[in-house]
């Protein structure tokens, strides 16, 4: 299935980023997907482009899955108790910046796969 056009802009700034080492961290992908919506499908096939490419794809750097545990843990304790998760709800709650909930969510997205 080809990528539709924003998320093939996507791969093409990966591909670009990743041409000297070769590699492309979880991080990477979910920092470049920001808050877009992506199914796992979408995903499975950007990273399948880019392993055809000839890049690597790793593990995630930076405490990307520190902050996703972090992130997964509120939103399932605000749900427990009948609250919604929003994006400013769960930066509070986690002392984590939009941008990095928003990254550990991508993240998330990436590791369904």
């Amino acid at each position: 299935m080809p990528l539709r056009p924003e998320l093939q802009a996507v791969l093409q700034t990966l591909l670009a980023d990743s041409a000297a080492e070769g590699t492309v961290s979880l991080d990477d992908i979910g920092a470049a997907l920001g808050s877009r919506a992506v199914t796992p499908d979408e995903i499975d096939g950007m990273m399948a482009e880019l392993e055809a490419a000839g890049r690597s794809i790793v593990g995630p750097e930076g405490g990307g899955t520190a902050r996703l545990k972090r992130v997964l843990d509120e939103a399932r304790a605000l749900t427990s108790t009948g609250r919604r998760p929003t994006l400013a709800l769960l930066s509070a709650r986690t002392g984590l910046t939009s941008e990095e909930v928003r990254q550990a969510l991508a993240l998330a997205k990436v590791m369904q796969r």
